[in-house]
């Protein structure tokens, strides 16, 4: 593939773009524009910085390297119609084949800490080979999160009962409700970026971050958000727990369940036992015809739930915190940077 220079400042384009009379920039609603040449920007703010060249292109859609933007005139249908037919083939030998290397990796990863850590003499080096033994899982029961995110999605193989039983017994192993997940999922993708409807990732707005703190404490936040000690801290709670706190009190998605056509989100709303939940038959994230389906989630829960419980119980409490629930916030850590989760 032959490589193009580009100047510093400006973004390689895409190859196809509607023309500047079939789609008027003035005409788009231009939130990155409004913001770079917002009179009330900071001094210190990047935005400030060239205001000059801002403001002759006020009122245009700017990218964050300052160009103006056009709008592409490709469709989904000629991006998708651009991939290779064979990449949309599904194998049963080969998505098993990834299912068998992860679970080889597990095994043996678990067979070699098992039985060599323990001849280690050095307690701190014997600590620090459980370490990484954590590392290593997490790394490989991600791979296994994923192959059962590609069965929700219908991609791990031809067949739909064969991808619900994959998921679902690989999603259990990791505590993940499948079929619970895999509905929210689909209207996540449905609704991605949707202020009201998305189902993972809605931000607060300025007015309702405001409206729980005072403008005081807003205004400090804001100062603070990218010095190291927050980023270390918002980035340590979300990686580790972000994702159990999006199950249990749905943390990150929309809160508008007033609008759940059956009524199910009546008084209802995010947060901590108030039934808007990924594992509760009458949560407003789902509808009746679901019922059946969360109930199957909660039961494969219920089995590795029981399961991890008899293994503390032989093998104690601190030996299955390494063997599984160490690894197990790793894979939540690697969800948190993947995009697969969305």
């Amino acid at each position: 593939m032959a490589s193009t220079a580009v100047r510093r400042g400006q973004v390689p384009k895409l190859a196809s773009y509607a023309s500047s009379s079939s789609v008027g920039t003035s005409e788009a609603p231009s939130i990155v524009g409004s913001l770079a040449t917002s009179e009330k920007s900071s001094s210190t703010s990047l935005s400030s910085m060239g205001s000059v060249e801002q403001e002759a292109k006020k009122g245009a859609l700017l990218d964050t390297f300052g160009n103006e933007f056009e709008l592409p005139n490709f469709t989904i249908k000629d991006i998708r119609d651009a991939i290779p037919a064979h990449c949309f083939e599904r194998s049963y030998l080969r998505s098993y084949g990834y299912v068998l290397r992860d679970l080889v990796c597990l095994a043996t990863t678990f067979y070699i800490f098992h039985n060599y850590t323990p001849l280690i003499q050095s307690y701190p080096l014997r600590c620090a080979a459980w370490a990484l033994y954590t590392v290593l899982q997490g790394l490989f029961g991600t791979g296994i999160w994923v192959l059962a995110h590609e069965c929700g999605h219908g991609a791990f193989s031809p067949s739909k009962f064969v991808n619900d039983l994959t998921g679902w017994v690989l999603h259990s192993a990791l505590l993940v409700p499948y079929f619970s997940w895999k509905l929210s999922h689909s209207k996540h993708h449905k609704a991605t970026g949707h202020m009201e409807r998305d189902m993972v990732f809605v931000p607060k707005t300025r007015q309702e971050y405001a409206s729980k703190v005072s403008s005081t404490a807003h205004t400090l936040a804001e100062l603070g958000e990218e010095t190291p000690i927050v980023t270390a801290l918002n980035m340590i709670l979300q990686q580790l727990f972000g994702w159990p706190l999006y199950l249990i009190s749905n943390v990150t998605g929309h809160n508008c369940h007033e609008r759940q056509s059956e009524g199910r989100g009546k008084g209802k709303e995010n947060g901590w036992f108030t039934g808007v939940n990924h594992f509760n038959p009458s949560s407003p994230l789902y509808e009746h015809k679901h019922v059946h389906l969360i109930i199957y989630s909660d039961i494969g829960l219920a089995i590795i739930g029981s399961l991890l419980y008899m293994g503390i119980q032989k093998f104690g409490f601190t030996n299955m915190l390494v063997w599984y629930f160490l690894p197990y916030l790793w894979v939540n850590h690697w969800l948190g940077k993947s995009p697969n989760q969305n």
